[in-house]
């Protein structure tokens, strides 16, 4: 299988395939889409920087909308035809394909998406979170195992593309989750959240490619960037 993943801001990927088009948590930016393929887009949460009611401004053209349930409906109620509101840690049948859902250890939800015998997880906020100045040592520990208990889901699962967390503000524990995510093995792995600290998704490749040489990582260097992978 063929696709096209584009990088348009943040946390924001575009993913397209023969028979349709997957958007990523659009929050602003322009978003570039190609005429005639239906448009699912999935949103993690409604923080600002992952959930705009912009989305909903691309309506003719959208298959469906898959919104985590702490979105409010206030911005989509007269387009509730085609939303699909999820909850974590449930499973979805959504058109032709099989979405699992995870508990975010910030808020909402991580999508696990099965389509055509491929596997793409997209974590949202899920993530292994470090506060240096502000976290206890419970604190920590608490939040470890909340992330570990998620990331158990996804062990034995064949994971082609994942998409996760290099947070530069969480200085040098940046790579905490991604470390975690690596050792499954996944494919092909996408920086993301990084405030637009491009460098850090290069420093993330140079110190693991070696480590995890079964997965492909991406360095990212500007929006709009497009990488054509074969899953």
């Amino acid at each position: 299988m063929k696709i096209r993943v584009t990088f348009i801001t943040h946390s924001t990927f575009k993913i397209e395939l023969e028979d349709r088009v997957l958007v990523f948590d659009y929050f602003k930016n322009e978003l570039p889409l190609e005429e005639g393929k239906p448009i699912y887009f999935f949103t993690s949460h409604s923080h600002s920087d992952h959930y705009c009611t912009k989305i909903f401004d691309f309506y003719e053209q959208a298959e469906k909308y898959i919104l985590s349930d702490d979105v409010s409906s206030d911005g989509f109620e007269k387009f509730k035809d085609k939303v699909v509101i999820v909850k974590p840690n449930e499973q979805y049948k959504i058109d032709d394909m099989r979405v699992e859902t995870l508990l975010s250890t910030d808020l909402g939800v991580a999508y696990v998406i099965e389509l055509g015998g491929k596997v793409i997880f997209f974590a949202g906020d899920l993530n292994d979170w470090y506060w240096e100045m502000e976290d206890n040592e419970q604190q920590r520990i608490t939040m470890h195992e909340m992330f570990t208990k998620q990331l158990d889901k996804l062990r034995g699962k064949k994971i082609d593309l994942a998409f996760f967390l290099v947070d530069p503000r969480q200085a040098g524990q940046y790579d905490l989750g991604g470390k975690q995510v690596l050792e499954l093995e996944p494919r092909y792995f996408m920086p993301m959240h990084f405030w637009g600290n491009y460098d850090i998704t290069k420093k993330f490749k140079k110190e693991h490619e070696k480590v995890y040489p079964n997965t492909k990582i991406f360095e990212i260097t500007r929006e709009y960037e497009v990488f054509e992978i074969n899953l």
